[in-house]
């Protein structure tokens, strides 16, 4: 058995990109004392149950409320959270848990805390986006000693990203360990802030809590230049994030458009993230246009993906998208699966509709067996530059015959129909998944409501390699992954379009983020 351990020293100086807050300062930094950091999110996070919720904007908020087990460094390495030492031979994992951590109302985050959660997410009567995203299946069991400060975890196949998945479960303690889904204006966790006031679409206010000690590798929240309280401000509009940044009512917000530039002629600080990748699914619910794989594939050979990519991006990273798991570190290099992807061809488009029976109608929409080529193209507003991206492959499908109706979706409403109701026929996705096995249960798991994969994704060969995948070795699973993608890129499942960039501007403070995503213990208010 492989054995991993983190020793935390009282004094531990590790530097921010790897998530800690300990690092010293560069000489001549003026910090102030305490303070507001305010960090505009381009949408609203949604529910606050952190164990059914797994947008972008949500883990964001839940970063700086909650703690998970392990976390990860810079280097794509495994770091301590709440366990300071762990042992994992790819199917049992035992963690011992630091015996500083508490929880916001100051009872101790005990081994029996942690199988709560698990307890919750066992329930198949319990919505949970953990199971699919983070563990691959609900087969497993786990034991907690109270006594020796051990959690132990059983999988009943072995899963060689656990480590990894686990870092990104947000762990709940407090009261709200009965019924996670009261967690609606509040928050029950042990990180280092905790939630204030909850205005959904509007603002989120967070205040520090006391003596947080055991935050990644020792971060504290007591460092000079450590805020009092951060509030995330719902700005759904770059542009006037960067105005916000250049008055000084916002310290950080993510601007990946024309915006930068004048922010960059400012001093605001600039630091460039690929959290995630944008990418094409389809629906192939029963009934669908796009259930149909012709239709698919003849779809995705109709437009320039090295166009959107410029396009959604706004030239910040113009290149077409090859990885469906593109957030670094890259846990999985799949380049090689890009082989597969339908190449850019618009006669040959014509010819797959042409072959599957679909005739083009006097007003130009093709037609098969009654039916017209006519089917919704939908899109989060949360995504910067999806609005033109969408216009440009809504237009390039025009020219093969088939009408896409261009839906907008608010941050909510696009979760619900991704991960539940499956009311969509094409969407037009920003995924934050950090590694290939966060997207198993959309794309190979049960149907809802027995699950998340609510676009119906029925796909052999993929579900194979992911569980060859999952039973590999720690580092020998790589392989499986990329003829999974394959497998997805063949059948037009889901087709990458672009990386997708998190530019975060910053001003008036300090912050660092690990793909992306903010690292709650870097944050700092600079003197004015």
């Amino acid at each position: 058995m492989t054995k991993f351990k983190a020793v935390l020293a009282a004094t531990a100086v590790v530097a921010l990109a790897a998530g800690c807050s300990s690092a010293p300062p560069e000489p001549g930094t003026e910090y102030a004392e305490g303070g507001t950091f305010t960090i505009a999110l381009p949408s609203d996070p949604g529910s606050l149950n952190p164990l059914n919720n797994s947008s972008s904007t949500s883990n964001w908020l839940f970063r700086f409320l909650y703690d998970q087990l392990v976390t990860r460094g810079d280097n794509g390495e495994i770091l301590s959270g709440l366990a300071t030492e762990w042992e994992f031979d790819g199917s049992d994992a035992v963690f011992t848990l630091s015996e500083a951590a508490t929880c916001f109302d100051g009872s101790p985050i005990t081994p029996s805390v942690i199988a709560k959660n698990f307890d919750y997410i066992l329930d198949t009567d319990n919505p949970t986006t953990v199971i699919g995203s983070v563990l691959p299946n609900r087969n497993f069991t786990y034991d907690a000693d109270d006594a020796a400060g051990t959690f132990s975890l059983h999988l009943e196949k072995p899963f060689s990203l656990l480590l990894s998945a686990l870092s990104f479960m947000n762990i709940v303690c407090g009261d709200a360990l009965d019924d996670p889904t009261s967690i609606t204006d509040s928050s029950s966790g042990s990180g280092p802030f905790v939630l204030d006031s909850a205005v959904p679409n509007s603002q989120y206010v967070l205040s520090k809590r006391e003596g947080y000690t055991w935050g990644t590798d020792g971060a504290t929240n007591d460092a000079l230049g450590f805020p009092d309280s951060v509030v995330f401000r719902i700005v759904d509009n770059e542009t006037t994030a960067a105005n916000l940044l250049i008055s000084g009512e916002v310290n950080a917000a993510i601007v990946n458009g024309p915006d930068r530039a004048r922010l960059e002629a400012a001093g605001v600080v600039q630091q460039t993230h690929i959290n995630g990748g944008v990418v094409m699914s389809f629906s192939e619910m029963e009934g669908k246009v796009t259930a149909e794989r012709d239709v698919r594939l003849a779809l995705a050979m109709a437009f320039d993906r090295g166009a959107v990519a410029t396009t959604v991006t706004q030239g910040v990273l113009p290149e077409a998208g090859t990885s469906i798991s593109a957030a670094q570190p890259q846990v999985c290099d799949d380049s090689a699966a890009a082989a597969f992807i339908p190449k850019y061809d618009v006669e040959a488009a014509k010819g797959i509709l042409d072959k599957a029976g679909w005739t083009v109608g006097s007003d130009g929409v093709r037609v098969k067996d009654g039916v017209r080529l006519s089917f919704t193209l939908s899109h989060s507003t949360a995504t910067s530059g999806a609005a033109a991206a969408v216009e440009l492959i809504a237009d390039a499908w025009s020219k093969i015959g088939a009408e896409a109706i261009i839906t907008p979706l608010a941050q909510a409403d696009y979760s619900q129909k991704m991960f539940s109701t499956g009311d969509y026929d094409a969407i037009f996705q920003q995924l934050s998944n950090p590694f290939p096995s966060t997207l198993t249960g959309l794309l190979g798991g049960p149907f809802p409501p027995d699950g998340t994969n609510a676009g119906h994704v029925d796909n052999p060969v993929y579900k194979e390699k992911i569980a060859q995948a999952i039973a590999s070795g720690e580092n020998s699973g790589c392989q499986f992954w990329t003829e999974a993608s394959a497998a997805l890129f063949d059948q037009v499942d889901m087709i990458p379009l672009a990386n997708w960039p998190t530019n975060w501007m910053i001003q008036g403070g300090e912050m660092d983020a690990l793909g992306g995503r903010p690292i709650a213990t870097s944050v700092r208010v600079l003197a004015q």
